[in-house]
């Protein structure tokens, strides 16, 4: 009796065994079923919203939106792939572009990026890289965490780190105002220039102007110029950037590497055409262990490192 129980329990148990892993494989298999699809209320995907794992409340896809200035004329076109409504936070916009137009009517600036945030204010927050192009065909390229355009003005504002994209050059900065209307944009904060060239500018709040067909690099401020050989100290600059020539203001100190000095104002760098060109009609002042020279022009070919004295050249060698 106690051998026929036992043998009962046993295939009953056996029995529950069974059909408690068939209801699990079937649990699974309806998980594994459900559509993956975004809907209404649904957490967005990595690639959407990388930094932010939450749900939304709306989406819209191929959003667009018209903003009217006070004579009911329109002052701003604000498209993007998809547009994300949340509870707690900002608007997300998902490849969008922002289209200004001026008082006629007609497009002035258009601005694109990977991602946007519409936040409350009315202020459009680009992400990324960012795009801004005119009607007139200036175009500026730049990196930045954060990038503001006001629909009031049309400015455009960042107080985080910018990264500008130049033909020749990068540009990184501590912040930036453009006023879209001058075509003039400030680059703020400590400014290093890196050219693909190799050779390195430091100095600060750098105007970058684009009007009248023209691409300048401009500042007021002391300005490091670094180059292979020599480092020479100035107190503002002005590079053409078309023409590959820049002019550093002021004094100027010339550092070799030799430990020679060279004292002179306004230097002219000439980079065009791959050379490296260091020439000035100011008064000269050559100092090394050996010489202290004076003369009224130079002409010193950096690359290959020879310098020409001429005008009133009066030297003492020991």
């Amino acid at each position: 009796m106690n051998f026929q129980l036992r043998h009962n329990l046993l295939i009953t148990v056996f029995i529950i065994v069974i059909i408690v892993a068939m209801w699990f494989l079937m649990k699974g298999s309806l998980y594994s079923s459900e559509p993956a699809s975004l809907t209404k209320n649904q957490t967005l995907t990595e690639h959407e919203a990388p930094s932010q794992e939450r749900s939304y409340l709306e989406k819209i896809d191929y959003f667009v939106l018209q903003e009217f200035d006070a004579n009911q004329t329109l002052s701003h076109l604000v498209e993007a792939d998809r547009y994300y409504n949340f509870k707690d936070s900002p608007a997300l916009l998902i490849n969008p572009k922002v289209t200004t137009y001026d008082q006629k009517g007609a497009s002035n600036y258009t601005l694109s990026a990977k991602r946007a945030h519409y936040l409350d204010n009315g202020k459009v927050s680009f992400k990324g890289q960012v795009d801004v192009s005119s009607i007139n065909g200036i175009k500026h390229k730049m990196n930045t965490e954060e990038l503001l355009i006001d629909t009031n003005t049309d400015d455009l504002t960042s107080h985080k780190k910018v990264t500008y994209l130049g033909e020749n050059a990068k540009v990184v900065s501590q912040g930036m105002l453009m006023k879209t209307k001058d075509n003039k944009m400030k680059l703020t904060g400590d400014v290093r220039i890196n050219q693909d060239s190799g050779q390195q500018m430091l100095t600060n709040d750098l105007t970058i102007d684009q009007s009248n067909n023209q691409k300048h690099y401009h500042s007021d401020n002391n300005t490091t110029y670094l180059s292979t050989a020599n480092k020479i100290y100035a107190q503002g600059m002005d590079m053409d950037m078309q023409k590959q020539i820049t002019q550093l203001f002021g004094d100027v100190k010339i550092l070799q590497d030799s430990g020679s000095i060279i004292k002179t104002n306004n230097l002219t760098v000439d980079q065009s055409n791959g050379r490296e060109l260091y020439k000035t009609n100011e008064h000269i002042h050559y100092q090394s262990q050996a010489a202290d020279i004076r003369a009224k022009v130079m002409y010193y070919d950096a690359v290959a490192q020879k310098i020409k004295l001429s005008g009133g050249v009066v030297g003492r060698y020991e």
